[in-house]
């Protein structure tokens, strides 16, 4: 019977353990979880990026299936769900809801120059509208990359986060994973 892979997490430099109380809250937390197929060879790593820069909750960045044969992959960066409200009695006021991965959510209200086709099955005959932009609380930017050697598979990072006056940078390998799960007896 093989050993059943765990979750490895690793930490940036600035990580504390009681977060400040003020941005930056806190740094990246890394975390995979290898994945090994019905033979015990490694097929891929879920790894998730927490950034905790400009939210305390941290906003996570999800790559579900990364393997080596990607090579370097951009860390994408987590999407914001805005939905736009156009009220058909007013059709410039224009009303954007903002929630992002920590379940906060804002609204503002803005002006647009174009006029709107109101939604006939909406109750207050409102047009409504989605799209997603990227979440400004990730200040990750930088790749990923599994690299394999005789009986490991090497995470690697190359990366930049953090406020502007805080900017920090993570270069290197931060983990490893079996390339062959070991049987335990």
């Amino acid at each position: 019977m093989a050993n059943t892979p765990t979750t490895q997490t690793w930490y940036s430099g600035d990580w504390r353990t009681q977060a400040s109380s003020t941005p930056p809250y806190n740094g990246i937390e890394i975390s995979a979880l290898p994945q090994y197929d019905d033979n015990g060879t490694f097929v891929s790593a879920t790894v998730t990026i927490t950034d905790y820069t400009k939210n305390p909750k941290g906003i996570s960045s999800v790559i579900p299936a990364l393997t080596a044969m990607q090579g370097k992959l951009d860390i994408p960066a987590p999407q914001s769900n805005t939905t736009s409200t156009v009220n058909s009695e007013s059709p410039d006021t224009v009303t954007t809801s903002q929630k992002d991965t920590a379940a906060t959510s804002t609204e503002t209200t803005t002006q647009v120059s174009t006029s709107a086709i109101a939604d006939p099955t909406s109750p207050n005959n409102d047009l409504t509208s989605a799209r997603s932009e990227p979440n400004s609380d990730f200040t990750v930017s930088g790749w990923i990359s599994l690299e394999t050697n005789f009986s490991y598979v090497h995470l690697r990072v190359n990366f930049k986060y953090g406020l502007d006056r805080f900017q920090r940078e993570e270069l290197g390998y931060i983990m490893g994973f079996n390339s062959i799960l070991e049987s335990t007896n």
